[in-house]
């Protein structure tokens, strides 16, 4: 009798306590390799995961104003200019780090020889066909005596391709919620010499109105920034791939 009591209370410990340990034994982790191309930017085990675009395409980036061009500038705010590049330059970094290809209108002020804002902005268009860029995303800011804020997306007419990433841009945008979103304009978009040659993707995001103290205060807050870039680097995903 002794002994079935024992082999019963055996019976039950190896059923209550030590099968289920077995059972709830966590998976081993697989260990993130970092994966090394020389063609692309070095990953580590840290962004190993992040999505890859497959078509690497060239993205040329144009944060507008740079060198004599100050844009909207207070004694209490970041130069216009130099806020559109710190944003470039977060918005490529992303990018690259997704697998695209990045260069730059201008790097800080670095800029090309012009002599006003519509040739200004035709020279950066020629240096991007030259570079072969895939496409064009400018970068711009509103300003306004009143306290106007949101962001908006001026693009070129019927180009199917085109109207898929500037949809994507607007839903991955504003689901930072760092700003209203004011809407996709094609009708206006000859107004525009970066969006003038349509032999060139070109889309010009007007990232909000520097002259709001809301938007002035998420443009630049690099939190903001990191997320406006992942939204961007993500519709390209979504649509260019």
């Amino acid at each position: 009798m002794k002994r079935a009591v024992l082999f019963l209370l055996a019976a039950l410990f190896i059923l209550l306590v030590i099968e289920p340990n077995l059972g709830g034994q966590p998976m081993a982790k697989e260990d993130k390799v970092p994966v090394y191309n020389p063609d692309e930017p070095l990953q580590t085990n840290d962004d190993v995961e992040t999505p890859r675009s497959r078509s690497k395409a060239l993205i040329y980036i144009d944060p507008a104003r740079g060198g004599q061009d100050v844009g909207y500038n207070t004694d209490n705010q970041q130069p216009e200019k130099d806020l559109l590049m710190q944003l470039a330059v977060t918005i490529g970094s992303a990018l690259e780090k997704a697998g695209y290809r990045v260069e730059y209108s201008r790097w800080y002020d670095d800029v090309p020889a012009c002599s006003n804002e519509d040739d200004c902005e035709t020279v950066r268009l020629e240096q991007a066909k030259a570079d072969q860029a895939d496409y064009v995303l400018s970068l711009a800011m509103n300003q306004d005596s009143s306290l106007h804020r949101g962001f908006s997306i001026f693009t070129q007419p019927n180009n199917p391709q085109l109207d898929d990433l500037t949809q994507e841009l607007a839903d991955q945008i504003q689901a930072t919620s760092y700003s209203r979103f004011e809407g996709i304009d094609t009708d206006h978009y000859d107004s525009f010499a970066i969006l003038k040659d349509t032999s060139i993707p070109s889309i010009l995001l007007q990232v909000g109105y520097i002259t709001n103290p809301t938007d002035y205060s998420k443009l630049s807050d690099t939190k903001f920034q990191t997320r406006i870039a992942n939204a961007i680097t993500q519709a390209f995903l979504n649509s260019v791939d």
